[in-house]
């Protein structure tokens, strides 16, 4: 594991994060494997296969809700071999819809990630809910 790779994954996890805040679908897009065996299990049990029915979900709630933001704490970047990795945080989700109702959730999140070509890819990832206690005492 070498420092390099942890310093590429903190900034690949920041820029993730950036693109999702301003909700810019192509290049929160170019963070992940856009393969159809791609994997994506969300907090409320959803599971999407494939990149395109992630997306799908993505684009819509870009387009309906007024303001989002993820925010990505405590995160443990594991790396092998330089070409593939494991990434663990506590992460919360703040979103706001168009009648100004304020929503938020929090939980556990693991990305497992490989490297393409010169960039990290996530290609599987899974969010887990906890209670507002439970993340309160995080």
């Amino acid at each position: 594991m070498s420092v390099e790779s942890l310093k590429e994954l903190d900034d690949f996890f920041r820029s993730m994060r950036q693109a999702f805040n301003s909700r810019d679908l192509k290049t929160f897009r170019s963070h992940f494997w856009t393969d159809k065996r791609f994997q994506n299990l969300d907090a409320s049990g959803r599971r999407d296969r494939g990149w395109g029915a992630f997306e799908e979900v993505l684009d819509q709630e870009f387009r309906y809700l007024d303001a989002i933001k993820m925010e990505l704490k405590d995160l443990d970047c594991q790396v092998f071999e330089d070409q593939f990795g494991t990434a663990v945080a506590t992460w919360k989700l703040t979103q706001v819809d168009p009648e100004g109702r304020n929503h938020e959730q929090f939980g556990r999140c693991t990305f497992s990630l490989c490297r393409m070509s010169d960039d990290w890819k996530i290609v599987a990832q899974h969010f887990s809910p906890l209670s507002a206690e439970e993340a309160a005492a995080e």
